[in-house]
């Protein structure tokens, strides 16, 4: 039997303007386990991510794995990093922030560099293998919404979800009855809310139900959303020098991928509000969700960089898709107020604790990229990344489901992009200096929520290096500006700032 959860009501759920309710995966998701952006050491970050070109950095290795066929010498790198991140959100005028710090480990690498005897510098001049892991995302946020509207209450919403499809007797248990195991997770949105009396007033000759609150009262809005977890990818990579001229690389990586979400939505109703004709008043309900998503993959990368002339780079790079494995669990349940006749009631409705388990194909991705030395002294890099986000696939559920349905909405709705990186870095004895810019343009095609939504990385760091140690510190600030909607698209969509601050600190030693 097919399992469904609920489209997730917070910040990051994007994509809620195609439904409140779809099945248990959702173009949000598929967002999220194929975004990936500038992360990983120090110098890497603090240059953009700028290293297609460069190489001889672990994180470097992440973009093209020529990079590792660039060390002249073995090297460990480590790298704690901490995060800070602001959500600022304003809906209909009314805003609200939340914070969240987060101390991370963003990077632990190992290189190995063997050399054959050479007389001259010509022919393989060495093969590098490296061991290592980066952070490619880190998901833990908090995020509030607060607002007044008039005309809509989610209870509209679970009366259009159940209108014509279930009768009281379906959706209410008895002692031999269960709903939500007889109807399945379609309907479990639909027996919470009757049976917490959202769903208030059953007319058998319409098969349509009346909402708890009548819709010319205005309600106040709450969300709290709080996601946690992250991903990350371990990487095995070989390179070759040839004649310093030509590297090449590839790698192994295999994906790790946890994330937690935890919502509550409340809507509070106003003094206004009157009782109905039995003395029954509305006073407030919680909506609460839950879902925890946990997966691996694993994906080929190769590459290879040109040295036409000792001050130009020129690197190519190609990722096939991440091949993912995932299992969700999710879960949900709704708290409601009632003064019935004088006497305040609390109503609640728990849902089961669902599972489903699918696979998932990130696009495959191409980088090109430039390289300039200038007078040993400095460095200004270029990446060019394209990847076609319409190509994501979900694959194989766990009750045979081919999401033929999802698929073609996601080729729908999402576009190719080119991502930009930029970086530079000039050096003053045993000081490097570093900056960095990357742009991240919106998925979205044209017409949708969030078709605007660009993500900017601007970055700065400094490295010290003397002998074979080196220390080297960087700072990222991202910004990006996200809509959503709570469950109807005539409501106005809220709009989340969303604005990062990370700290790296990368110590490094070559052997």
């Amino acid at each position: 039997m097919k399992t469904y959860r609920s489209l997730t009501i917070g910040f990051l759920a994007t994509l809620s303007t195609l439904g409140y309710n779809l099945n248990a995966q959702n173009l949000a998701d598929g967002l999220r386990f194929s975004q990936t952006h500038n992360n990983g050491t120090a110098r890497f970050v603090s240059m953009g991510g700028a290293f297609g070109a460069l190489g001889a950095d672990f994180s470097s290795i992440a973009v093209n794995p020529a990079g590792v066929g660039v060390y002249k010498s073995g090297e460990f790198t480590i790298t704690p990093s901490f995060k800070t991140q602001k959500v600022s959100s304003t809906f209909l005028g009314v805003s609200a922030s939340d914070n969240k710090n987060r101390i991370n480990l963003d990077n632990l690498g190992f290189v190995m560099s063997f050399k054959p005897y050479k007389s001259e510098d010509k022919g393989i001049l060495a093969y590098n293998l490296s061991f290592g892991y980066n952070r490619t995302n880190d998901y833990h946020s908090n995020a509030i919404t607060l607002g007044d509207y008039n005309n809509y209450s989610i209870m509209d919403y679970f009366s259009a979800i159940t209108n014509g499809k279930y009768t009281p007797s379906q959706l209410e248990p008895t002692t031999n009855y269960n709903p939500f195991n007889t109807l399945g997770g379609g309907a479990w949105e639909s027996i919470m809310a009757r049976n917490t009396r959202l769903l208030y007033k059953y007319d058998s000759g319409t098969g349509t139900y009346e909402p708890a609150i009548y819709l010319q009262d205005s309600v106040k809005y709450k969300n709290i959303s709080t996601t946690e977890g992250g991903s990350g990818e371990f990487t095995t990579a070989f390179g070759v020098n040839i004649s310093n001229k030509l590297y090449l690389g590839a790698s192994l990586g295999i994906t790790d991928f946890n994330y937690t979400f935890n919502s509550t939505y409340s809507e509070d109703a106003k003094e206004s509000n009157p009782s109905r004709p039995n003395g029954d008043r509305f006073y407030y309900m919680d909506y609460k969700q839950y879902v925890e998503t946990k997966g691996s993959g694993f994906n080929l990368k190769i590459g290879g960089i040109y040295t036409p002339i000792p001050e130009v780079r020129i690197g190519l790079s190609f990722h096939t898709p991440t091949f993912y494995s995932f299992d969700d669990a999710f879960s949900s349940s709704i708290i409601t107020n009632f003064d019935t006749t004088g006497t305040e009631v609390i109503f609640q409705s728990n849902s089961p604790l669902g599972r489903y388990d699918y696979h998932f194909e990130t696009p495959m991705k191409i980088t090109g990229s430039v390289a300039i030395i200038i007078m040993q002294k400095g460095l200004v890099s270029i990446d060019i990344e394209h990847l076609d986000y319409s190509t994501m696939r979900f694959r194989r559920g766990g009750d045979g489901d081919t999401f033929w349905d999802l698929n073609s909405q996601m080729g729908n709705t999402f576009k190719s992009v080119t991502n930009l990186r930029f970086g530079g870095e000039y050096k003053i004895g045993d000081i490097a200096l570093r900056g960095g810019y990357a742009y991240y343009p919106s998925p979205y095609k044209s017409g949708f929520l969030n078709d605007k939504s660009k993500i900017q990385q601007i970055s700065g760091g400094i490295g010290y290096r003397t002998g074979n140690v080196s220390i080297d510190f960087a700072y990222l600030r991202t910004l990006q500006d996200v809509k959503y909607v709570f469950y109807d698209l005539n409501i106005p969509s809220v709009t989340n700032k969303v604005r990062d601050s990370r700290v790296l600190l990368t110590f490094g030693f070559r052997f």
